[in-house]
């Protein structure tokens, strides 16, 4: 038996391939949309995939069960009360898929979903007992998978269902069952899940703050509290997985353009998306542009962004289309019109205007703030955990993700904003956004508050 992590960084998604060795059998546990990679992995051993599960329909990834299924012709499985609307068996509580001589058996795990299932395994050659869980979005490592991604109405009751999942279909378990989760940290489908690739069912007893709880009441109370706002893409994605994507070669590849043609389509309502640097973005950047520089971050901040009915011009300076392309579609992001063919100094050779987004360092920003300068304000953009662990006194605070889904942020138009968040990079977005509705006077801080910490600069927790 071979289990094979398959790791998405952005999305912090894991999918799982489970194999036969003796047959050659293969499932594949919660893919992603572009499956080349399940599909390599599967050959470089001589396997063939033959089952395709889903432990729920997900709300922050496009799912690659169909696009899986097209090329190997395996089987779907996905929980009934999905209500899947595309070819697949329809699984309940107890059923079993055979992969070789390998079983996955069905735990109705309600809680994050109504219709969430996991799966156990099983190993012939370790007798009757489960060897592994694959949890899905039930459970985390140090975390539980969020309940309320369905609105308030379902809230409470998902909750519920959740307590029940863990201290009724769960408890009965061994300790020494190997959990793999459907996520990592940086995933927004818990509040807080820790980093590590897998953990024992022993080890959340004893470490999970949720699996603390004395009563459904507390474990409520605890599950809920402070829970961050979702991304804006996530009921989109909810639509979209359980219909079924459109395929990937369906969709059009997206082509080099021409500072006019950029021009054109920018005046005909299209994003312009600058995905390189912030620095970059800050010395010099289309006018209307949103900045969300390629990386760890990109994935999620498009997400906030949610442009779905927008076409999509990305602005890069080097050659990563194909991988900003794909970072796009793995979150539904499909009307990519194409890329600015010779970046900026293009743009710039064919007489089109540029915008800065100013600069400072926290250094700078210390000796603004020790003058009293009255006409600068503090805008910190982190998420409210990150605000109550310190900040700087007499700054203004609202979350990254609610200025981009509209809400205004406390500031003059007038007075000198400093836009601050842990690193540099929300706050870059942040100020893009601003910037590209008329907001005049503002200042990205470099470094951020991991910077301001690092030298030991004042902060205050009131």
């Amino acid at each position: 038996m071979i289990i094979d992590r398959v790791y998405t960084p952005g999305l912090a998604q894991v999918a799982y391939l489970v194999a036969d060795e003796q047959s050659g059998a293969v499932a594949v546990i919660d893919p992603r949309r572009d499956v080349d990679e399940y599909l390599s992995r599967a050959e470089a051993r001589g396997f063939r995939i033959v089952a395709i599960l889903e432990t729920h329909v997900h709300a922050d990834f496009v799912s690659g069960a169909l696009e899986l299924a097209a090329v190997t012709g395996a089987t779907i499985h996905a929980g009934r009360l999905g209500a899947a609307g595309f070819p697949h068996r329809p699984l309940d509580d107890g059923d079993e898929i055979a992969v070789g001589s390998t079983t996955l058996k069905a735990l109705w795990t309600p809680g994050h979903t109504p219709e969430h299932m996991s799966y156990f395994l099983f190993n012939p050659a370790a007798g009757h007992e489960p060897a592994a869980l694959f949890s899905g979005d039930t459970l985390f490592v140090g975390e539980v998978g969020r309940p309320d991604l369905l609105g308030e109405d379902q809230t409470r009751s998902l909750a519920d269902q959740l307590y029940r999942t863990l201290t009724e279909r769960l408890a009965p378990l061994a300790d020494a069952v190997v959990v793999y989760p459907g996520h990592t940290a940086g995933s927004a489908c818990g509040r807080k899940i820790g980093d590590a690739p897998h953990t024992t069912l022993g080890a959340e007893r004893q470490f999970n703050y949720a699996l603390q709880a004395g009563s459904r009441e507390e474990f409520v109370s605890l599950v809920l509290a402070g829970m961050p706002k979702p991304p804006t893409y996530y009921p989109v994605l909810k639509r979209i997985n359980k219909t079924g994507p459109a395929p990937l070669l369906s969709l059009a590849g997206g082509a080099a353009l021409g500072p006019e043609a950029v021009a054109r389509l920018q005046a005909d309502g299209a994003l312009v998306i600058d995905a390189r640097s912030a620095d970059a973005f800050g010395t010099m950047h289309i006018p209307g542009a949103v900045f969300a520089g390629l990386g760890p971050n990109f994935t999620a901040w498009m997400g906030w962004l949610a442009p779905y009915e927008r076409d999509l011009i990305l602005i890069l300076d080097d050659d990563r289309f194909a991988e900003a392309q794909t970072e796009l579609r793995r979150i539904g992001l499909d009307r990519v019109a194409g890329c600015l063919a010779g970046g900026l100094p293009a743009w710039r050779a064919a007489g089109h205007e540029v915008e800065t987004l100013d600069q400072t360092t926290i250094q700078d920003l210390a000796q603004q703030l020790e003058a009293a300068d009255e006409d600068l304000v503090v805008l910190d953009v982190r998420r409210d955990d990150e605000w109550g662990m310190g900040h700087i006194a007499g700054a203004h605070h609202l979350f990254a993700g609610e200025i981009v889904q509209g809400i205004a942020p406390p500031i003059d138009d007038a007075t000198q904003v400093a836009v601050i968040c842990a690193s540099g990079y929300r706050s870059s977005v942040v100020a893009s956004i601003l910037q590209s509705r008329g907001c005049g006077n503002l200042i990205n801080v470099r470094g951020g508050m991991d910077a301001w910490n690092d030298a030991e600069l004042p902060v205050t927790r009131e």
